[in-house]
């Protein structure tokens, strides 16, 4: 039997009950996404070349104090929002910058196959990471802590007992949010990558096609699980796989010149910007300061 908590009437108060706290932190967890992009593209467009890498090395440093920081704190808001910051700067600043420099090095420009633009140059190197991301996914997926509906059911199917978890004040919340975001980031942008590539696939292919198809069933599957989420931090978490599987769909669609990616060039949309970046700090704001709803108790 279940006993519901009372929902708070009014204000901030209905805010904190689904499928606004779901809807909220899907808002914020996915618009960081292309205002990282619009990010990149200004410092890789406005900052001179030779300032454009200690611009990327200090997002890193200050990923790293935000972790550090987020660490030592023994609050999970504190822990999960500074986790989820830090991997977005550390992904722009010293993975998608870091990803440039040899190809400009070398003065690699876009690369052809059989007429066909297959990736840009700097995406290879990225591309060329999918061996060591599944190399190193195994200690995610057997791990003991992980909250993934996706891990836990591998390790069902594997039978593999990974001990008892540790309980939520053992937890570092922002090292887990952390890595969940830099492996979901990498690892949706190599599906992306693979399936666009005239090598495997290409834009046009049939795979390509029902894999979008099914990511985006898949995108809308997941929406509604986390329409009812209850805690607004656990949503987040949730929230971080939902917006890369989603994010995977409109790389694709871009691709297939369905619309334009506004946000990759930042000073030539200023509306569709403010926009974007207005709903993104509402959400992110209401996320943060909304009430905690209390947990329901079950027996």
């Amino acid at each position: 039997m279940t006993t519901a908590a009372s929902v708070p009437s009014g204000g901030l108060g209905r805010l904190s009950a689904p499928p606004f706290v779901g809807i909220l932190a899907f808002i914020a967890v996915l618009g960081i996404v292309p205002l990282m992009h619009s990010v990149l593209g200004i410092v890789m467009d406005v900052f001179p070349e030779r300032y454009d890498k200690p611009v990327s090395i200090g997002f890193g440093l200050i990923a790293v104090a935000l972790l550090v920081y987020g660490s030592l704190s023994k609050s999970e808001a504190v822990g999960t929002w500074l986790g989820f910051i830090a991997a977005h700067l550390v992904w722009t600043g010293w993975i998608e910058l870091s990803f440039r420099f040899n190809p400009e090095f070398m003065g690699m420009g876009p690369l052809m196959v059989n007429g066909e633009h297959v990736l840009s140059a700097s995406l290879l190197f990225v591309e060329a990471t999918v061996g060591l991301l599944m190399a190193t996914l195994p200690f995610f997926v057997f791990n003991r802590d992980t909250r993934c509906n996706a891990f836990m059911w591998i390790q069902r199917m594997c039978r593999y007992d990974a001990g008892k978890p540790a309980s939520a004040s053992e937890r570092n919340f922002a090292r887990i949010t952390f890595l969940e975001v830099l492996y979901v980031i990498w690892f949706c942008y190599a599906v992306s990558l693979f399936l666009v590539d005239s090598r495997f696939f290409g834009l046009h292919h049939p795979v390509t096609y029902v894999a979008t198809f099914l990511l985006t069933i898949w995108t809308f599957y997941l929406l509604m699980r986390l329409g009812r989420f209850t805690r607004v931090l656990a949503a987040v978490r949730y929230a971080v796989p939902t917006a890369g599987v989603m994010w995977v769909s409109v790389e694709i669609t871009q691709e297939w010149g369905l619309f334009t990616e506004f946000w990759t060039q930042p000073q030539d949309y200023l509306l569709e910007m403010g926009i974007l970046l207005g709903a993104f700090l509402v959400a992110l704001v209401l996320a943060v300061i909304m009430p905690r709803r209390r947990a329901t108790g079950r027996s």
